[in-house]
């Protein structure tokens, strides 16, 4: 059974339904005949959002996508660092409040720096700065490591606790 490829519509039409088809005007007008072959190869175009053209002499001509831009891909780790930074927020609130209750000053001031970076960890220059994900990935990571470095003993394990590495 002949299988017809329609690149207007981006699918399939099996010439036993040609009938039917035309009957009902839904008929593809740029509709060609494909090959078992070609029709698997355009159906994974398809899939990845290729884009399809066919070259005279009927060959096809298939170019992948471009990949998606970086703004896209670097969301769902942003969101992922969002919660990292807020289970350390978390744990360093309450290791200030229990230096500002023992009279610790510096350790609460250390606390409310640290507290104050963290807030500001995905706009600050280095982030913001990063082009791809891996450069991304870097300035998070140092930026978590040099608010560690600001710390020492309860506060600077918050940040290992919470799965960043912090160096010791």
């Amino acid at each position: 059974m002949p299988m017809f490829y329609s690149n207007k519509a981006r699918g399939f039409f099996p010439g036993a339904m040609r009938a039917a088809y035309e009957a009902a005007g839904t008929w593809p007008a740029d509709g060609v005949e494909v090959t078992l072959d070609d029709e698997a190869m355009l159906r994974d175009a398809i899939s990845t959002g290729a884009t399809i053209r066919k070259k005279s002499g009927g060959k096809w001509d298939i170019t992948a996508p471009p990949p998606p831009p970086f703004a896209v891909l670097a969301v769902p780790f942003l969101a992922s660092v969002r919660q990292t930074r807020d289970a350390i927020l978390n744990r360093l609130a309450g290791i200030g409040f229990a230096a500002m209750a023992s009279g610790d000053a510096a350790t609460a001031q250390a606390v409310a720096t640290a507290r104050t970076c963290l807030l500001d960890i995905t706009v600050c220059p280095g982030v913001a700065a990063a082009q791809d994900i891996e450069s991304l990935q870097v300035a998070v990571s140092a930026e978590f490591a040099r608010i560690a470095d600001t710390l020492s003993g309860e506060a600077r394990r918050a940040f290992d606790d919470a799965g960043t590495a912090a160096p010791q």
